[in-house]
């Protein structure tokens, strides 16, 4: 016989929330709200932040929890993890600068936004044993499992 948790529920409706928030915002992937600034030398630089939810890989195998993450154009440095027994949380911010020169023209962009995500896991595990490396753009974040505690205790009346 299975026993309800109210926090099972909740959980879903978390994640039912995060679901209609991420597909709001996301525009293959992101989506910029420019901006303009003007210079020093009174040019109007082109500036946008880009608001965006990272697309997210979970894969729950026997004994490890993997979790990739796209991040492309984000530094490794610019990356945030934190794990605990029921969720990964990875934030960051992305950075990224142009500039072309021309005889006739001069243009500078800047683009730049921060990103949060968190993925609650389908199992318990072990943040203490947690790996995570960041290779072309993606990371990944391996933790292994725990072992799930009875739930159950029996009680004699004395």
């Amino acid at each position: 016989m299975a026993i309800w948790d109210p926090f099972d529920e909740v959980r879903k409706l978390e994640e039912a929330i995060d679901s209609v928030f991420n597909d709001f915002w996301r525009t293959e992937g992101r989506r910029a709200l420019p901006t303009s600034k003007r210079s020093k030398g009174g040019e109007i630089a082109r500036t946008e932040e880009i608001i965006w939810s990272p697309a997210i890989d979970l894969i729950d195998r026997d004994k490890e929890i993997i979790v990739r993450a796209d991040l492309p154009g984000v530094s490794k440095d610019d990356i945030k993890i934190k794990i605990d027994p029921e969720s990964i949380s990875i934030s960051g911010e992305i950075k990224k600068e142009k500039k072309e020169e021309n005889e006739t023209y001069y243009r500078e962009e800047r683009v730049y936004g921060k990103f949060s995500r968190v993925i609650p896991l389908p199992s318990e595990v072990d943040p203490e044993k947690a790996e995570a490396k960041f290779e072309n753009g993606v990371l990944e974040i391996k933790v292994p499992k725990v072992k799930p505690a009875k739930k159950v205790k029996e009680i004699t009346l004395k």
